[in-house]
């Protein structure tokens, strides 16, 4: 399959793009701009730059593996990206889209699955923000097809990658007139812009960003603390056995001062067996006035996308 060529120039030192000396914008710069203005508000930069070299890493990687120039060892990082992808025919990577007037910006895989073209947009965030995907990669198809007038993308795919796992993750696509309203909006100068895909007041919908950033900066944290944590419990267990083997309840040095306690039995109620029981179903108002009753808040679940 053979895809139309951008003549838009781009810089990989600087990341600009540019058709007939002109400067074009990327996509992802007006998604944040105009949709995502806080999108990494509570994140550190520190974190976002760790993030963004385990980002690099992996597309130059991917970059590779599709144009069969991976070596043996990288590709054995590679694995669960293959494993995950397999099937899949790719015909580009990094391919280059652009209307030549406002916005260009590099698909970073283009495929076939059972002979239907589909995008990819690769991730390593901790989690995966689908309504920022839906927007970045329909502008993407919205581009891909206006260059490739005899094509058509049926899916839309995001490939995420995130401690030694990989999944391959359908994204719904924005309609485009949504698509063509936001470019718009940017070719004209607007601060912001209206997201038709939801509508809930202004101040929950900050709370839920900044709850997705504070999720975002968690997840960043555990990746550091949960490895300590087993190695925690490891060394406890191991301590353990050698007060025991050496039939020790107490040990100090400049280190620590340890102590083991005598081992012991603890007995508890089993409230919920007890009221489904025969014993209480026949006694029940002997029972009644032991058993409180209060309010219990609904439980919140927050489903980050």
């Amino acid at each position: 399959m053979k895809l139309n060529e951008s003549p838009v120039l781009f810089d990989e030192v600087g990341h600009t793009y540019t058709y007939e000396g002109k400067p074009l914008s990327g996509i992802t710069s007006i998604i944040h701009k105009l949709i995502f203005p806080d999108m990494y508000s509570g994140v550190s930069p520190s974190t976002l730059a760790k993030a963004a070299e385990r980002g690099t890493r992996l597309h130059n990687m991917v970059q590779l593996y599709v144009s069969d120039m991976l070596n043996e060892e990288d590709k054995a990082e590679l694995l669960p990206f293959i494993e995950a992808t397999r099937g899949i025919e790719w015909i580009a990577s990094e391919y280059l889209v652009s209307d030549l007037q406002t916005v260009a910006s590099s698909i970073d895989l283009v495929g076939r699955e059972n002979g239907n073209l589909c995008l990819y947009d690769l991730k390593t965030t901790a989690v995966l923000n689908t309504e920022y995907l839906r927007w970045q990669l329909s502008v993407y198809q919205y581009l891909f097809e206006k260059q490739n007038c005899d094509c058509h993308v049926v899916g839309l795919r995001a490939i995420h990658f995130r401690d030694g796992k990989c999944v391959v993750v359908p994204v719904e696509s924005v309609p485009t007139e949504y698509i063509e309203a936001l470019l718009a909006a940017y070719t004209r100068g607007d601060e912001t812009f209206d997201n038709p895909l939801h509508h809930i007041p202004d101040d929950l919908d900050a709370l839920l960003k900044e709850y997705a950033a504070n999720e975002a900066a968690l997840s960043e944290i555990d990746m550091v603390r949960k490895p300590l944590e087993e190695r925690r419990k490891n060394l406890q267990e191991a301590v353990i056995s050698s007060l025991q083997a050496h039939n020790i309840s107490q040990v100090e040095n400049d280190t620590a001062k340890v102590t083991i306690g005598k081992q012991s039995e603890r007995k508890t109620f089993d409230l919920k067996s007890f009221m489904s029981s025969d014993i209480y179903k026949q006694a029940a108002e002997t029972y009644a006035p032991f058993v409180k009753t209060t309010a219990v808040q609904g439980r919140l679940t927050i489903t980050l996308r």
